[in-house]
């Protein structure tokens, strides 16, 4: 228990820091003043000042903030710290930067979020090879037989999402079953499309605790095809991987949506640290590449266009870029005030569903 704590809070300690870290690196460059850098909401645990920066842990471990002076969820993040100090407004205000700087430092975190994503895979990709999606065995009589697949065939796009190692083969095709797919393939040097369509199979999913119809055509895949690569095609894994998982988020929030996935798959921290410490035990490698999706899972969501994530402050951008001037601070903390509503409810349920998943509900 306490080795899964000790590394959750190491991988959501790693994380944040990153993406803060982005935005106060952004906010230094563009000239902005960054009255506090904090890991963790809410009060002050214990901190340093450094310059006109104050470094603090604070005692909420489920997020981080970096506060500049004249933004305008200032009052609400001075709420979190327990209190809310008046100042006389400056050239080094966010709200005084132009668009373009404001823009780049909301975009600074989650672009860090990716960086360390790409060079996470990166490295994994130059410590232990690269397992290829290569057709071991094919099923007599399977959907990927009636397509045509054959063993030794080399699967590189899947409904044209392009795919680097087995994982990426199987939760495409998963996803469609009774729906056809375009599967292309490398056979003898020369690129082959074929068509199958997966079969419907009820799967028990612990995430979600219920059955889930997947979809499967009847094939192994990366059996003994790990193979070493030197840093630039690595660089070139480590890029691929972070677009692969980038869209495999973003296609799970559009199923949320459209009701292909279920709301009791949304995960919290608690089964963030379960996976963590699974991850953990295998070694350096597997939990690295653990934190590069979750990483990737922060850059997507915070992007979502909710006030008091990044993606809300760049909607409130958008509408000043067009209209030619910005909501009104009173309009602005109001909306910044529902989205933090939205947030802590969203955070609320993925712990409940946290809990039923760890008492088997």
């Amino acid at each position: 228990m306490l080795f899964t704590i000790g590394v959750t809070i190491l991988v959501l300690g790693v994380l944040i820091f990153v993406h803060e870290l982005g935005h106060f690196m952004a906010a230094k460059a563009v000239g902005i003043e960054v009255p506090r850098f904090s890991i963790g909401l809410g009060p002050k645990m214990f901190g340093f000042r450094r310059g006109e920066t104050e470094y603090v842990l604070s005692w909420l471990p489920l997020g981080g903030y970096v506060k500049m002076a004249g933004m305008a969820d200032e009052e609400v993040t001075s709420k979190l710290e327990g209190g809310l100090e008046k100042r006389a407004p400056s050239s080094r205000d966010f709200e005084a930067k132009p668009v373009w700087a404001r823009t780049l430092v909301i975009l600074a975190g989650v672009i860090m979020n990716w960086l360390f994503a790409i060079g996470a895979f990166t490295a994994l990709a130059v410590e232990t090879g690269v397992l290829e999606p290569l057709v071991g065995e094919v099923t007599e009589g399977s959907p990927a037989e009636a397509a045509g697949l054959q063993p030794g065939d080399l699967i590189r796009a899947i409904d044209g999402t392009a795919v680097g190692e087995p994982t990426h083969v199987t939760l495409l095709i998963q996803r469609k079953p009774g729906e056809p797919v375009d599967i292309l393939v490398e056979r003898d040097g020369e690129m082959v499309r074929l068509r199958a369509t997966p079969e419907p199979v009820e799967q028990y999913s612990e995430i979600a605790r219920e059955s889930l119809t997947v979809g499967r055509i009847g094939i192994t895949v990366g059996a003994d095809s790990t193979r070493a690569v030197g840093p630039v095609e690595a660089l070139g894994q480590g890029w691929g991987q972070t677009v692969y998982w980038t869209g495999t988020v973003i296609r799970f929030l559009k199923d949320l949506v459209t009701g292909r996935s279920s709301v009791r798959e949304l995960g919290g921290p608690i089964m963030i640290g379960q996976i963590s410490g699974e991850a953990a035990r295998g070694g350096i490698w597997p939990l690295l590449a653990f934190m590069a999706v979750i990483s990737i899972n922060l850059a997507v969501l915070n992007l979502l266009p909710i006030p008091v994530l990044d993606g809300g402050h760049l909607v409130f951008l958008l509408i000043e870029g067009v209209r030619g001037r910005a909501l009104s601070l009173d309009q602005r903390l109001r909306w910044t005030t529902a989205g933090m509503v939205v947030v802590v409810g969203l955070m609320i349920w993925a712990i409940g569903n946290d809990l039923m998943r760890l008492f088997r509900l």
